[in-house]
């Protein structure tokens, strides 16, 4: 079963990240013609700074869990490297479980923000509508998935003790 949550949590990181690629790609082109467009045509396209704001949570939340997983996650290893190696992975226990507990509460505190925003529609002040809750989904997803990884990175550091 635990096995089955882990293959999910995989291609759940693959889709985000996958996504936050696109988001990028798509919010990078739009800057671009936003900027030709006023700059040669004197006709920029509306709320591009606003749209801009409501990609950014997909860019940065979305692909954490992948950073996770994959190592690149900024650690400092200048007290750590002067243990030995079974000190180190105690040491990566605890980091981890506490690393858990935080992304458990900003999880919970993203979630709350977004639906207070949901539930009152909140519009961003822009020439065109835009709700805010439209970016601020994408915390509580990309740091419940980093979440998520951050348990089975317990749990293996735990199993492999």
């Amino acid at each position: 079963m635990l096995q089955k949550v882990h293959q999910v949590e995989k291609a759940m990181e693959t889709i985000l990240t996958v996504i936050s690629s696109a988001v990028t790609i798509s919010l990078t082109l739009m800057i671009v013609v936003d900027v030709t467009g006023r700059y040669f045509f004197n006709s920029p396209l509306p709320a591009t700074w606003e749209i801009g704001e409501i990609c950014m949570p997909y860019i940065v939340f979305f692909p954490f869990a992948y950073a996770l997983t994959r190592g690149n996650h900024v650690q400092v290893g200048l007290v750590k490297n002067m243990f030995s190696p079974k000190v180190q992975h105690i040491f990566g226990i605890i980091t981890d479980g506490i690393s858990l507990v935080v992304c458990i509460v900003i999880t919970y505190w993203a979630w709350i923000r977004f639906w207070e925003s949901y539930q009152l529609q909140e519009e961003m002040l822009a020439a065109v509508e835009i709700l805010w809750w439209w970016g601020k989904i994408a915390m509580p997803i990309g740091i419940g998935l980093f979440t998520i990884s951050f348990l089975f990175q317990f749990l293996y550091k735990i199993k492999k003790m």
